[in-house]
């Protein structure tokens, strides 16, 4: 499982980046807004033992999103798009905790056909 603290500084990273995309704010000031994160999901990438394989698979998904965010020609929008795509791809592997189990309707047989007909 990512941590917790990883997931937060994603979510901080992803509003300060929404708000400067939405104000105009030049790319390399949307990059830098993003770089702790992106630094601190490679530190945790490089912690992470081989054998977690679960964990490293998402890390690694959201670290290959960050880095093309990280990309010199990348446009503001596209580049909030693929940080938004890291903090979902970390977002996933976090438990619901809130989440109500979905309950699927209950069909039933009514025995006896057409009475009164």
């Amino acid at each position: 499982m990512v941590p917790s603290r990883l997931v937060e500084l994603g979510r901080r990273a992803l509003c300060a980046v929404e708000s400067s995309v939405a104000g105009g704010a030049p790319r390399v000031r949307c990059q830098l807004l993003a770089s702790d994160f992106y630094e601190t999901l490679k530190q945790e990438l490089r912690e992470t033992s081989q054998a977690d394989f679960a964990r490293r698979s998402t890390l690694i998904a959201a670290a290959r999103h960050c880095s093309r965010m990280a990309a010199v020609g990348i446009s503001p929008a596209a580049m909030l798009s693929e940080l938004r795509t890291a903090v979902a791809a970390l977002q996933s592997d976090q438990p619901e905790t809130s989440r109500q189990p979905e309950l699927r309707p209950l069909l039933r047989v009514i025995e006896g056909g057409r009475a009164g007909l």
